[in-house]
């Protein structure tokens, strides 16, 4: 309701996020007005970042919406393999009882 312009990502674009995900740099921090007794922080660093997903357009700040689509993305794209894989071994399986 609230949307427009909306297209489904097909496998190549869901390939491209996958690849630009894997390519995001983690890292532990600490923001400068942290306290030192403050526990480190996870996530990545803005400026290392070449990808446009997770970051807001003002390009200071996390837009974590994108970040977590990207790492649907990765999902999907992870549990085909993994079901790809599964039917190898079980072609594997029978090919090796007989």
């Amino acid at each position: 309701m609230y949307k427009r312009d909306i297209e489904t990502l097909d496998d190549e674009a869901l390939g491209r996020i996958y690849a630009e995900l894997k390519q995001i740099q983690l890292t532990t921090y600490q923001y400068k007005n942290d306290p030192a007794a403050t526990p480190r922080r996870l996530g990545f660093i803005i400026d290392d970042t070449k990808t446009s997903y997770p970051i807001n357009a003002d390009g200071a700040s996390v837009n974590l919406y994108g970040y977590v689509s990207m790492a649907v993305a990765a999902i999907q794209i992870q549990s085909r393999e993994i079901a790809a894989l599964r039917a190898e071994v079980a072609r594997l399986k029978r090919i090796h009882s007989r």
